[in-house]
């Protein structure tokens, strides 16, 4: 006589599912880590200059107490909102040299991201 194995229950086939996304086997909800981080601080970015791969992130990280936005020459881009804390991330497509600046503050504030 053959035994079988009962069949797991769909609570059991749910919950296992949802264990594996949160182990990070799933997409995050965040989007990409990003490859380079610049510091928005009192007046300059730090780094001025990053280079990154096609398809990666760069994220901007608000440090100083002064308000500060990121623009983009490329009109394709969408800039930042005017701010003083938190952070801005955009992914790069596309391969080139994108230059950004800070409009409260002009182009004595800019930077650029190069993309291979």
């Amino acid at each position: 006589m053959a035994r079988f194995a009962p069949a797991p229950s769909l609570s059991a086939l749910a919950l296992g599912a949802a264990l594996l996304l949160a182990s990070g086997c799933g997409s995050s909800a965040t989007g990409p880590l990003a490859a380079a981080t610049v510091s928005v601080a009192d007046n300059y970015f730090s780094p001025t200059s990053v280079t990154i791969t096609r398809d990666e992130s760069v994220e901007w990280d608000w440090k100083g107490m002064n308000p500060h936005d990121v623009e983009f020459d490329d009109s394709t881009l969408t800039g930042s909102p005017t701010q003083t804390t938190g952070t801005f991330t955009v992914r790069f497509v596309n391969p080139g040299t994108y230059t950004y600046w800070c409009e409260v503050h002009g182009r004595s504030m800019s930077g650029e991201v190069v993309v291979k």
